[in-house]
């Protein structure tokens, strides 16, 4: 069983750290200036592919942490 925690554990750091990455991707964005348009934009949708990305390991985390529990 002690692996188990150990596996939780790292799942839960990992999501941690995945939360503030789209945490921080939101502020940049929202903090972004209009000097320059076009590399903006290509910025703004180059940090949604990151935060989507994100997104999609934290619910893999969650899934697998979902998984663990029902077999411990």
């Amino acid at each position: 069983m002690p692996h188990y925690e150990q596996v939780r554990h790292a799942i839960a750091a990992r999501k941690h750290s995945l939360e503030s990455l789209v945490d921080g991707i939101k502020s940049r964005k929202n903090g972004m200036q209009d000097e320059n348009h076009e590399a903006e934009e290509k910025m703004i949708h180059r940090l949604n592919q990151i935060e989507a990305e994100a997104k999609e390991m934290i619910s893999y985390c969650e899934q697998t942490e979902h998984t663990l529990r029902k077999e411990i």
